[in-house]
């Protein structure tokens, strides 16, 4: 039976084309909606809240832990319950999590319900998130399974770039209109939830509908036994858990807090919130941009490297993107602009890195465990980097986060590096 074939990207047996572009359009929302409300809560708590500039590091960190507590108790199950009843249903209920939460966001009337929202909206990450990954993993045949990251990383980055530009500039477009600031985050909302609703029809009509062969009978206690004995079986998937770890942590870090620092400089100047939120974002975009273009330079050789050495090559440059934060005085000069595209190269290599090592070294039956558990350890390194990196924002400078976790891209490329070096030894033993 022959194969349908996305561009360069042959897909498994059961995958339609028309399954498969409904996936690239999840990569372009996907990674770009979640990431618009990250943009977007910077002004929020000026604006709504009326939260002290002072302050904000703290409540961002807050925000994370909230965010990443709730991952942590549902990666795991979402992955495995997608196992049982199919990834399109896991993947349309976070989409329509996400809707709700967009409208309810700009309603809240304190930093408590703020919190209760963004419980809700980490439920519909988790699981849009989750089942994008396991997605590219079901989705293309092994030896084609990085060039499909690779061209979802390109539509991630730019579904990002365009999404920060619309939403990020929409509150400052509605004052302009006439709206008060309140107003103007509702309307905000708004178009956010519409975004993610369209996006979860469409998804259902497009995505494979089902469960995947030989995974729907299995328990969820029994899918989540054999994600977690995965690691102890394979090396690779160890890794790869440590990659998510600091990956994960990387995106939330660029989501968050090169707006939040942006934003702080704009404010300097004697900017309006959504004045300054609309100048802040320069830093984020930059970022992006660089990350929506750098896959078109990996996307020939990522199939053709050992997933390991991938791995240690991308966590090197995700190192190195990090700690040139450390340089960085002004981030809206002109002079930041390099660092901060090398930033947006570092941050899309480990994610690419990671996404990769995973898809090949999961267990087909146990795809969506393993891949729930690599998502887990992503929630647990936002958990813990989010909460460093408030502190640090507020006690040791809007750079401090970035540094940090460069030393962890840096830690986790070494790992990579020792696993190849081993698998090396043994075949040639």
């Amino acid at each position: 039976m022959s194969r349908a074939r996305l561009g360069p990207v042959t897909l498994e047996e059961g995958v339609s084309r028309t399954n498969g572009l409904a996936l690239l359009w999840a990569a372009f929302v996907t990674i770009g909606l979640v990431t618009g409300m990250a943009v977007l809560t910077p002004y929020l708590l000026t604006e709504t809240l009326g939260l002290d500039e002072g302050a904000q590091g703290r409540a961002l960190g807050t925000l994370t832990i909230v965010n990443e507590v709730v991952l942590i108790l549902a990666y795991g199950p979402l992955g495995a319950l997608s196992d049982r009843f199919g990834r399109r249903t896991i993947y349309v209920g976070g989409f329509l999590a996400m809707a709700t939460a967009y409208l309810l966001f700009p309603l809240a009337g304190s930093f408590a319900e703020f919190s209760a929202v963004r419980i809700l909206y980490a439920l519909g990450i988790g699981a849009a998130t989750g089942m994008y990954g396991t997605l590219l993993a079901d989705y293309a045949v092994e030896r084609d399974r990085g060039k499909l990251a690779a061209i979802g990383g390109i539509l991630n980055g730019l579904g990002v770039v365009l999404l920060a530009l619309v939403l990020g500039a929409l509150p400052a477009w509605f004052v302009r209109a006439g709206m008060a600031g309140p107003e103007a985050a509702i309307a905000t909302g708004l178009v956010g939830a519409i975004a993610c609703a369209a996006t979860a029809f469409l998804l259902w009509l497009g995505l494979k509908a089902g469960a995947p062969a030989g995974t729907g009978r299995l328990p969820v206690a029994v899918m989540l036994q054999r994600g977690a004995g995965a690691a102890r079986r394979s090396p690779e998937i160890a890794v790869g858990y440590a990659a998510a770890f600091v990956a994960r942590g990387d995106l939330a870090i660029v989501g968050i807090f090169t707006v939040a620092w942006g934003k702080q400089a704009a404010l300097a100047t004697g900017m309006s919130p959504s004045e300054a939120l609309e100048a802040g974002r320069m830093p984020f975009i930059v970022a992006q941009s660089a990350a929506l273009l750098w896959p078109l330079a990996v996307i020939a050789v990522i199939d053709r490297l050992p997933r390991a050495i991938m791995l240690a090559a991308a966590m090197g440059l995700g190192a190195l993107g990090y700690l040139g934060m450390g340089l960085v005085a002004d981030p809206l000069a002109p002079a930041a602009i390099p660092f901060f595209a090398a930033l947006g190269i570092g941050q899309i290599s480990a994610v690419l890195g990671a996404q990769t090592l995973i898809g090949k070294a999961a267990p087909a039956a146990e795809r969506g465990a393993v891949i729930g558990l690599f998502n887990f350890s992503g929630a647990v390194g936002i958990l813990l980097l989010g909460a460093i990196a408030g502190w640090a924002f507020d006690a040791l400078g809007p750079a401090a986060p970035f540094v940090i976790v460069g030393v962890l891209n840096g830690a986790v490329a070494l790992a990579a590096l020792a696993v190849a070096r081993a698998r090396s030894t043994a075949a040639s033993a």
